[in-house]
């Protein structure tokens, strides 16, 4: 390769002084690099160091042993619910009340009937017969929406009443 036309152009006052204004803007630019790597730095250290001391590094260990033990912990309680919606199915919550008069001369309705059941249809049914001078209470137990003892209209449609309403 022939230097000789190279030479030449760089002895030309042009190419001079082309040359040292590349070389004063590539020395401006690699200062301002060097000034913006120096604020990533310092904003890359507060980052890494917390101000109650820790690094990154510590707090995301901690952050991942806390996630563990949540899942751990979610985990006991998802169990616990499936216990506890098991047992709610045993549960008496279902109501129904029926009030009436269970005498012509009576008024009032302050006789009754309760239905007390669970979410499978077994429990109680309560009676409560009023008159003038006393009051008699009947308990009668109910599988599956029905009693082998028998049941009155009353003590019926308290069951009916109670299937009705949601648990």
């Amino acid at each position: 390769m022939d230097w000789q036309p190279i030479a030449e152009w760089a002895q030309q006052p042009e190419a001079t002084v082309g040359l040292v204004a590349a070389v004063a803007g590539l020395l401006v630019w690699n200062l301002v690099q060097a000034w913006r790597w120096r604020a990533f730095m310092r904003r890359w250290k507060q980052l890494m160091e917390r101000s109650d001391g820790g690094t990154m590094e510590h707090m995301l260990y901690e952050t991942l042993r806390r996630v563990a033990l949540m899942e751990e912990t979610l985990k006991a309680h998802g169990n616990h619910l499936a216990q506890l919606q098991s047992q709610t199915n045993s549960c008496l919550q279902q109501v129904g009340l029926v009030r009436y008069d269970a005498f012509p001369d009576m008024g009032g309705q302050q006789s009754f009937a309760l239905a007390v059941l669970n979410r499978h249809g077994d429990g109680v049914v309560l009676s409560g017969i009023h008159s003038r001078h006393e009051m008699r209470v009947y308990a009668k137990p109910i599988r599956q929406r029905a009693s082998a003892i028998a049941l009155s209209d009353e003590e019926q449609h308290a069951i009916r009443e109670a299937s009705q309403t949601e648990p």
